[in-house]
């Protein structure tokens, strides 16, 4: 009998093109979910102080814009080869040394968690409070996260469809809350797009639109690193060599509703500073409003913290946890990522929040920049799957570590903490270029790589070249499985996707 792989599991296998079944539609409601926080309020509070809201929304429009593009391009990995975040880390880190960049990601994402599950906590107690008299927002942090879990434990596509109930409701809503609180401000002689609390200037302050921007970006710089994880669901086509038809179900999620929907957010955070002096929605809301309108609005702050929170703040981290501690699976780790983001109570660092985004962008920029190296520019897209998943194949290196990938990890945290305002492009940029030598030069030179070695072979792309990539219970590995079939071309030479019909193993 053969012993077993623990570094194949059933939800960390590649996910085949036919097992991909989320769109265009559904993928971009659960960006809009996703782009729903609480804390991005404070943004928009904070911005107000110094800018008028024009240019705190211009910040973050560009920001997410850009980070938008970045969540695109490593999504690549999930569209093109079907696997996860942990998984790919075992490349650019080793088989050992992705615990590192893994952990990190699942702490912070269980941080996450926690503050937006107090957030949506407090909403559902002052509807029991107001309304029946129930005042203990624990009791209800507690059903707020049993029943998050369960809706994450069912996998994507439950969240998704619960995304799909969620965002139109948030989208009415939010439009809804802008006009409220901007007809409060108005009455008050204040006008919200002209309006500057914290001084005298006229309007538009570098340095502010500068923290702002960078802030903006570290809110999802964890998408941008990690963002196989929902891609590799997403519907595509195979044999497409161009990029951005490969990635279209993707790029409307990414480039629009993120932007759009967090750059919404913003504003209302900044009108309700205006308006009420409190960023907070939750506490401006019962200002504001009554009856069955708050119950209303309140439910829809429920919805946005859940919505994230499955998404981004417990799949990722669940993964991870499963990846980390294998025998207790998926479900067990989405379980561990509320017991943790709950018993470290991240809620008691609000008043640091800035600090702490930039603290965890310099983290997330240095891994996007090492990934991004790592699968464009030194293996071209080309992976060889099957070793991912071998403990003595060719992501051993030394003893399960890639040194390259540490010491560039490294320098990227270290060099973006002293540039803290600019965490996220000196952190991209520093871990790139160190990654990209120690890599070429050094590393992979003791350690051969089949993509460089092979020359970029178009055996080791995924749906490009009609690969998926299987397990095979008998040999216990991962194995390379073939769709036969090719595109059709029309007469302009553009290729359309055909269902696969014949696959085989080789």
């Amino acid at each position: 009998m053969q012993k077993r792989n623990n570094l194949i599991k059933k939800d960390n296998i590649p996910i085949a093109f036919a097992g991909r079944n989320v769109g265009l539609l559904g993928y971009s409601f659960v960006w809009v979910g996703i782009a729903v926080i609480i804390a991005t309020f404070a943004l928009g509070g904070d911005g107000v102080q110094d800018m008028k809201l024009g240019w705190v929304l211009l910040a973050c429009l560009l920001a997410n814009i850009v980070l938008g593009a970045f969540i695109s391009i490593t999504g690549d990995i999930g569209i093109e080869h079907g696997i996860n975040f942990p998984v790919y880390m075992r490349a650019p880190f080793g088989v050992i040394g992705s615990y590192i960049p893994m952990l990190i990601r699942a702490v912070l994402g269980a941080f996450w968690f926690g503050i937006q599950t107090y957030f949506g906590a407090l909403a559902i107690n002052y509807i029991f409070m107001n309304f029946f008299g129930f005042d203990n927002w624990l009791f209800w942090y507690i059903v707020f996260t049993i029943a998050q879990v369960i809706n994450t434990a069912f996998g994507f596509k439950a969240i998704e469809r619960f995304s799909s109930i969620a965002a139109p409701c948030i989208i009415i809503i939010s439009v809804w809350m802008y006009f409220r609180l901007e007809g409060v401000a108005s009455a008050a002689g204040n006008n919200v797009w002209n309006t500057v609390l914290g001084s005298e200037s006229s309007g538009f302050v570098w340095n502010t639109f500068i923290i702002l921007f960078f802030v903006n970006m570290a809110f999802w710089s964890t998408a941008a690193s990690d963002s196989q994880n929902l891609t590799r669901y997403v519907k595509t086509q195979q044999f497409e060599k161009s990029w951005f038809k490969r990635n279209k179900n993707t790029l409307l999620g990414h480039l629009v509703a993120l932007p759009l929907t967090q750059s919404a957010m913003i504003v209302i955070g900044g009108v309700a500073m205006i308006a009420v002096n409190n960023w907070n929605p939750v506490e401006a809301i019962q200002s504001t409003a009554s009856g069955i309108i708050l119950i209303v609005l309140l439910v829809m702050v429920v919805f946005a913290q859940w919505s994230t929170n499955a998404a981004s703040n417990l799949l990722t981290p669940a993964t991870v946890f499963a990846e980390v501690f294998p025998k207790i699976g998926y479900v067990g780790g989405v379980i561990l990522t509320a017991i943790v983001g709950s018993v470290i109570q991240p809620w008691a660092l609000m008043e640091v929040l800035t600090d702490f985004l930039n603290v965890m962008s310099s983290v997330y920029s240095a891994i996007v920049g090492i990934l991004f190296s790592d699968y464009y520019l030194l293996r071209k897209r080309r992976l060889n799957i099957p070793e991912l998943y071998k403990k003595n194949g060719q992501f051993a290196y030394a003893h399960g570590w890639n040194l390259a990938g540490i010491i560039s990890l490294i320098l990227g945290m270290a060099v973006a903490s002293v540039f803290s305002s600019y965490a996220f492009l000196v952190g991209f940029v520093v871990s790139f270029i160190a990654y990209y030598f120690l890599a070429k030069k050094w590393w992979f030179i003791k350690y051969k790589q089949a993509e460089i070695e092979e020359n970029y072979p178009d055996r080791l792309l995924g749906v490009t070249n009609g690969t998926d990539w299987v397990l095979n219970e008998e040999q216990n590995a991962i194995v390379p499985s073939f769709n036969r079939n090719r595109t059709t071309l029309d007469k302009k030479g553009i290729g359309s996707s055909i269902t696969p019909h014949h696959i085989e193993d080789v």
